[in-house]
């Protein structure tokens, strides 16, 4: 049986992957740092054009907080801005705003900050996404000023010799940026091209040698969830040699094991695989000292493990709510100063997913208590529109239309402080919008 998905959870979980990846919008117009265009994207090309030089550019949204770090910290040194000054006409987008939105779609432009060097004729030559220190970008800078080796010339070099594993490296760490630019067939092509390149890589380095914080990073970047398997084996490579890991990299490495194992495991329960026990059980054994970087009090990580996913099993495998919510209540307790409040919304979530409309109206008021327990503790926006739906969706169900409106009502308020997310914004309002057209209908 398909799970079922609330629309409006869906759309924010999709915007939250936007979110994750913003930048603000602010340049610096200081003599130390980058000096940004004031002008359009094709005024900008055309001044490229003029200057002989490459446009780089900068696709921000308003409404960001997590990379407002690199427009305050990368693009107003001293070196950078020498370089950038010199080299690029530089420009700054808002890539949700009029015209920008098109030319964003244009060069791939998904998430927060994306960075791209653009050839004066409109052709991307890297577009990098994510945030970048300095010496990042000053090397994807350099890469496009010819100045250092591009992503082609190391493919070449690797065709050569296809046993230089610096070579391998240095392309592998360049390749994000170089499929960012790649459109359609060839991008398959360069991906299905990439992926056989990092797996033999990592089998011909494997273990120790891969023990560094650029390997680490390529991990992170090529890794994928496509092949389990080959992420299991990654998955037990690192962790054989956990103490080197973590005394080259920190503690990173550790949480990478402990994600992908409690994914791995819920993955199987929500389909009902009784396999989900073995990933549940190297929580105590093969993954245990990983699982200390957790930092659990009152509770083991095997204790947590097991009460929650053996509750999702039974939830989805068997249908039996009365005894997921009777072993998520017994979570909760043992959980205490643990416990976070997605940990709350996610457990009514699964209510919803895995039950749907067979939930009865005691179900329903077990809902709405949890994700009012989550919207207490919650400051999120989106995260609290996400539980402000769930607890109307509730009382609609229980046919309360009152409580059902006031809720909704007041979902919808609280998309009024995402002023500066417009795309966000209407998405999840049109949603809303939809709840309550519903709701009166059912009210007549």
């Amino acid at each position: 049986m398909k799970r079922r998905r609330y629309a409006l959870l869906l759309v924010a979980l999709l915007m939250l992957a936007v979110q994750v990846r913003a930048q603000q919008g602010a340049g610096s117009d200081g003599t130390n740092g980058i000096t940004f265009f004031k002008g359009t994207f094709s005024e900008a090309l055309v001044k490229a054009k003029q200057e002989n030089k490459l446009l780089f550019v900068d696709f921000y949204a308003v409404w960001c907080v997590p990379c407002k770090k690199m427009a305050k910290t990368v693009f107003t040194q001293e070196e950078v801005g020498k370089y950038f000054n010199e080299h690029f006409i530089s420009l700054q987008l808002d890539a949700e705003k009029g015209e920008n939105v098109e030319i964003a779609k244009n060069y791939k432009v998904a998430a927060y900050p994306t960075v791209a060097f653009i050839s004066p004729d409109g052709k991307a030559l890297s577009v990098n996404t994510g945030a970048m220190d300095k010496d990042e970008l000053m090397e994807a800078a350099k890469i496009a000023a010819g100045e250092s080796v591009s992503f082609e010339e190391l493919y070449n070099k690797y065709k050569a010799d296809n046993n230089d594993l610096d070579v391998q490296q240095q392309l592998l760490l360049k390749a994000p940026s170089f499929l960012q630019a790649q459109e359609g067939m060839e991008a398959d092509k360069w991906v299905t091209r990439l992926q056989k390149l990092y797996k033999n890589y990592v089998a011909a380095k494997a273990p120790l040698k891969l023990i560094n914080e650029n390997d680490y990073r390529i991990i992170l970047m090529l890794e994928g969830d496509e092949d389990k398997e080959h992420k299991q084996y990654m998955i037990d490579l690192i962790n054989d040699h956990l103490d080197d890991w973590t005394k080259t990299v920190g503690k990173a490495p550790a949480y990478y094991i402990v994600e992908a194992n409690d994914i791995f495991a819920e993955d199987m329960a929500k389909d009902g695989n009784v396999k989900y026990k073995d990933y549940v059980e190297k929580v105590k054994n093969q993954y245990a000292k990983a699982y200390e970087v957790v930092g659990l009090t009152g509770i083991t990580p095997y204790e947590k493990s097991k009460l929650y996913f053996d509750a999702l099993f039974n939830l989805y495998k068997n249908k039996d709510v009365n005894g997921y919510v009777k072993a998520m209540e017994t979570y909760f307790g043992k959980m205490e100063n643990n416990l976070r409040s997605a940990d709350y919304g996610k457990a009514a979530q699964n209510l919803y997913m895995a039950a749907g409309k067979s939930l009865k109206a005691k179900d329903h008021e077990v809902a709405i208590k949890w994700a009012e327990k989550a919207l207490a503790q919650e400051d999120a926006v989106m995260d609290r529109v996400n539980y402000m739906v769930m607890i109307g969706d509730s009382y609609r169900e229980l046919k309360n239309y009152a409580k059902s409106r006031e809720y909704y009502n007041q979902a919808f308020a609280e998309t009024l402080r995402l002023e500066n997310m417009e795309m966000p914004q209407a998405m999840l309002q049109g949603a809303i919008k939809q709840k309550l057209s519903t709701l009166e209908l059912l009210e007549k």
